[in-house]
């Protein structure tokens, strides 16, 4: 039972094939979890609409703690898929 307060009544009843309706009855009603915020593996930014930008600067960092650091000047933006697996590459 306290697997259940602490995951969820279907984390718990599910694998292990218990009846949830019971372990719910048992635990006198409904178990609320208190999950931890999780950072993103990926954010996506996408303008509204084109804008024309003469210097941009981005940086990067890992979760091992590498970083990455990219400024351009003009109107064409660099191949980002490239150069985050050349990086993603380098890190091996």
């Amino acid at each position: 039972m306290d697997l259940a307060r602490q995951y969820g009544l279907y984390s718990v009843a599910h694998p292990l094939r218990l009846d949830y309706a019971q372990l719910k009855k048992r635990l006198g009603g409904v178990v609320t979890v208190l999950r931890k915020a999780s950072s993103p593996a990926f954010v996506e930014l996408i303008a509204s609409h084109s804008v024309s930008m003469s210097e941009c600067v981005i940086e990067f960092e890992s979760s091992i703690g590498s970083k990455m650091r990219i400024q351009w000047k003009g109107a064409s933006a660099p191949d980002w898929a490239r150069l985050l697996r050349a990086w993603r590459e380098s890190e091996r």
